[in-house]
């Protein structure tokens, strides 16, 4: 959702969004639904063999197996230009670092049509995060972040605090921009 809302300046930068996750096409459908997701292209990677594993993107051990959270540009010649792999599914990169990472690339802007679902999203969207709740959890984490920051004696930990709440704050702003 995040990346939606400053989807002008990625495709500005000449990059595409691919959002993979192990959810099967009804519910990548669902969720681009749910969260207005129009120009982020979903793929589906149930049991995560297509891609995820490849990756090494993959927890077995969560819920069943799951997607780990990771951001990734991929240049033209088809290397890494950048890598972020989440610890858990509230580790986030910053869009600072994804913009940063893209403007090295030096590529000319893209003008993608918004991605349309191939499946119908499910009536019950059951083990979606509930939308109306999106704002108070991440003010909450925001808050949450700024108290636990204060209170850590080493910086690199001080540091995972903070990255966190500029995580929250930018989910934030990225929420109240897709609602506006």
């Amino acid at each position: 959702m995040r990346l939606e809302s400053t989807i002008d300046d990625i495709h500005g930068a000449g990059a595409e969004v691919i959002a993979v996750s192990v959810n099967d096409d009804e519910r990548q459908a669902g969720m681009a639904e749910r969260w207005k997701l129009k120009h982020i292209t979903m793929v589906a990677d149930p049991g995560g063999e297509a891609i995820l594993k490849g990756l090494d993107l993959f927890d077995p051990e969560d819920r069943g197996g799951i997607a780990l959270p990771a951001m990734i540009v991929i240049a033209p010649d088809g290397t890494e230009a950048y890598r972020y792999n989440g610890r858990d599914f509230a580790d986030r990169t910053t869009d600072a670092e994804v913009m940063e990472a893209l403007s090295g690339l030096n590529l000319d802007a893209v003008s993608p049509g918004e991605w349309v679902a191939e499946a119908t999203a499910p009536a019950d969207l059951g083990g979606f995060f509930p939308v109306d709740r999106y704002a108070a959890y991440f003010a909450g984490n925001r808050f949450g972040a700024i108290a636990i920051g204060g209170r850590l004696p080493d910086k690199e930990t001080a540091k995972i605090a903070r990255d966190h709440r500029v995580m929250a704050e930018t989910s934030l702003e990225a929420w109240e921009k897709l609602n506006s």
